[in-house]
């Protein structure tokens, strides 16, 4: 029996927070609104928008915040950006089990398919789901329904793995099993919190978890 297993990117398969902080902080900048705090890991994860919003930036100034982001994300940003250690391993072992292997990001999938080319993790890959640039499909929730729905696979044979709440909520929503992982930007009780099935602390326990919660 076929099963797949959606990958979030940023905090899950690399550590992308020095790039989004520091793109953050340019539109922030441009716009005259106060910088980020040292408490900023909270800005990994969530759409842009959503970013934005809760920084206080006005309903209406949301769109220029946003494409000030990507003005300097689209040109480095994304490149201040790592492969979590022991990562290509695990996609590997994955793979040769005979799972199959999906992204599954709040990331504009322009972007998010940029990185893996970037860091060649595209040929793990069988399905790269992202967001698009209006911010539609950004919800994990959603996103997640429409993949199933594309790739025609059912919820009891997929799995989510992810490092914040959204991706643990988006899966259940979906009645997909999840798994958080600690090592990203999402803290091990946020996770919890969220209804995770299981937790991992560290990228070479991944194939083991999902052998676990999803057996081939």
């Amino acid at each position: 029996m076929r099963r797949i297993i959606f990958f979030d990117l940023d905090g899950t398969l690399t550590d992308a927070g020095p790039g989004i902080k520091a793109c953050i902080n340019y539109a922030l900048d441009k716009m005259n609104f106060e910088k980020l705090g040292m408490d900023s890991d909270w800005v990994v994860g969530p759409s842009l928008w959503g970013t934005f919003k809760k920084l206080g930036i006005p309903e209406e100034n949301l769109n220029e915040a946003v494409n000030l982001y990507r003005e300097r994300y689209n040109v480095k940003g994304y490149l201040e950006n790592s492969v979590y250690l022991g990562i290509p391993g695990q996609l590997a072992m994955l793979l040769e089990m005979g799972y199959v292997l999906s992204l599954a990001t709040s990331k504009p999938t322009v972007s998010a398919s940029a990185i893996l080319e970037y860091f060649d993790l595209t040929r793990y890959f069988s399905y790269e789901f992202g967001s698009n640039l209006d911010g539609s499909l950004s919800d994990k929730s959603i996103l997640l329904k429409h993949a199933l729905a594309v790739t025609g696979f059912e919820p009891n044979n997929a799995l989510m793995i992810g490092d914040r709440q959204y991706d643990i909520i988006g899966a259940k929503s979906n009645l997909i099993k999840s798994v958080g992982v600690s090592y990203g930007y999402g803290s091990t009780n946020e996770l919890r919190e969220a209804g995770a099935d299981l937790l991992v602390e560290k990228p070479a326990e991944l194939a083991k978890a999902v052998q676990k919660l999803l057996p081939m």
